[in-house]
């Protein structure tokens, strides 16, 4: 039953974040100083891309949470009643080379560095630990850049990509994790058939990493992907391609500012994007020309845009603009949230036999030892790089940057615009190099395997039923 315990215990372990998701999406909806300014009086509202959300409110609730749970917990002891005669009925799986049984138990601090040697020498542990670390980067990279890649994509709200994040890994991740235990104790595997089952899951994710080829095209961006409809400062503009046709990408002679916003003085300090009623977005209401600007229900609406043609879209009464974002014609999201799930799902299908493979390789007295070597490994090899090999590369994707105010005028802030293209290229290319090291070393963990002889399972066996013996001699003895 303890790899459906585990299983339980790691499931929460997913919940929890996924849940953090999708409330944390709906703080963001609270302006982040509400306590002490109103955002209505700044002109803010949550779609304004320098709205800033209460992030910090949920480590409030978390710390107090913790400090609540970790009451009760003191109250257990160190280990539960009955525990020291299940132990010595388990059979060891152990990776054993010479068939030798090892008598030497690891209880000292002493005995450390033979001990550590004794898994250095392991290579099922090895690589049941870069498989780990590999499974680790792919997911602290998703936790991390997974919600962007939604929100770019789509061109949908950050609260509306924390929530479809949320979907997706609260059932994925959840019942993944719960059932890959529940499915090792259904079938009572053993540590090969473990490995083996861990091999076939992440081969099959492999194939659904796929999902990340679904791009859509860029959002036609004036100045950055698109001409200015109207007019073009002449000779400005040497080579131009509309990014929308999802082939050629120049952006050569792309600039923001046009023969029609000319005369406004604007600033790319102020990035305040709007959608004008073309269809096109513009970086602010000063590029886009625009002279009159009111509110309707939590909306701005601009008009008198000089840069934006009306007429050709409407009969001329409504606005010339919104700070609403613009559309995407794309209608990729729901087949990238199914793939996406079943990605999700076999990758977190693995992790408990994983975990249940590395137990059972190594001997007893080391698991924990063990388990602790294996998160330093998954640490340093997978989810601390994650971010910024994951980083790195999304920033690659950026076509435009933010300016900053620095004093010699080369500082650069947040990715204001993404390549759609290039950022799902990354994407896939890193999920499908994660996947392929993963299952190498599942690979290699079942080729090295080498499971206890029979002479010392049934050395181990025949001391279990001696050891059972005596357990129902004092049982006995003691009743009467």
């Amino acid at each position: 039953m303890s790899s459906v315990y585990l299983g339980i215990f790691y499931t929460m372990a997913i919940i929890g974040p996924a849940v953090g998701y999708v409330l944390g999406g709906q703080l963001l909806l609270i302006y982040t100083e509400f306590m002490t300014v109103d955002a209505s009086d700044l002109g803010l509202t949550s779609s304004s891309k320098v709205w800033i959300g209460a992030w910090w409110i949920g480590f409030i609730f978390a710390a107090i949470a913790c400090f609540l749970l970790a009451i009760p917990i003191f109250g257990y002891p160190s280990s539960l009643p009955g525990a020291k005669e299940l132990q010595q009925q388990k059979v060891s799986e152990a990776y054993n080379a010479d068939g030798q049984k090892i008598e030497q138990p690891f209880t000292k601090l002493k005995d450390m560095p033979s001990a550590l040697l004794s898994l250095l020498k392991n290579p099922t542990f090895f690589c049941l630990n870069m498989a780990g670390a590999t499974e680790g980067l792919i997911i602290a990279g998703f936790a991390a850049f997974l919600p962007k890649q939604i929100e770019n994509q789509f061109s949908i709200s950050p609260v509306w990509s924390a929530l479809l994040m949320g979907v997706i890994t609260v059932p994925a991740g959840g019942g993944g994790t719960f059932l890959g235990g529940y499915l090792i104790k259904k079938f009572k595997l053993n540590c090969a058939n473990i490995i083996k089952m861990c091999l076939i899951m992440t081969t099959i994710s492999a194939f659904f990493t796929s999902c990340f080829l679904l791009s859509c095209p860029n959002l036609a961006f004036a100045g950055v992907t698109t001409q200015y409809r109207r007019e073009v400062l002449k000779g400005s503009v040497k080579e131009m391609t509309n990014l929308t046709d999802g082939v050629e990408r120049s952006y050569l002679g792309m600039e923001l500012q046009s023969s029609c916003n000319v005369e406004c003085g604007c600033s790319k300090l102020n990035y305040e994007p709007i959608c004008g009623t073309d269809g096109i977005l513009y970086y602010s209401p000063c590029f886009a020309g625009c002279q009159e600007e009111y509110h309707m229900n939590q909306v701005k609406i601009y008009t008198n845009c000089s840069c934006i043609d009306k007429q050709m879209f409407d009969d001329g009464d409504g606005p010339d603009a919104t700070n609403v974002m613009c559309k995407s014609a794309c209608h990729y999201l729901s087949y990238f949230v199914g793939l996406c799930f079943v990605l999700m799902l076999f990758t977190f299908l693995s992790t408990m036999p994983a975990l249940s493979a590395t137990l059972r390789c190594v001997r007893d007295d080391q698991r924990s030892f063990a388990l602790g070597i294996q998160w330093i490994k998954v640490r340093l090899f997978g989810t601390i790089p994650a971010p910024m090999i994951f980083g790195k590369l999304i920033d690659d994707s950026c076509i435009l940057w933010q300016e900053t105010c620095d004093e010699d005028g080369s500082g650069v802030g947040a990715c204001l615009v993404y390549d759609n293209y290039n950022m799902s290229k990354y994407m896939w290319l890193l999920a499908l190099v994660g996947k392929t090291l993963s299952v190498i070393f599942f690979f290699g963990a079942l080729w090295f395997y080498i499971p206890p002889k029979k002479s010392a399972i049934n050395s181990d066996n025949s001391q279990t039923v001696n050891n059972s013996t005596d357990i129902t001699k004092v049982a006995t003895v003691e009743a009467k």
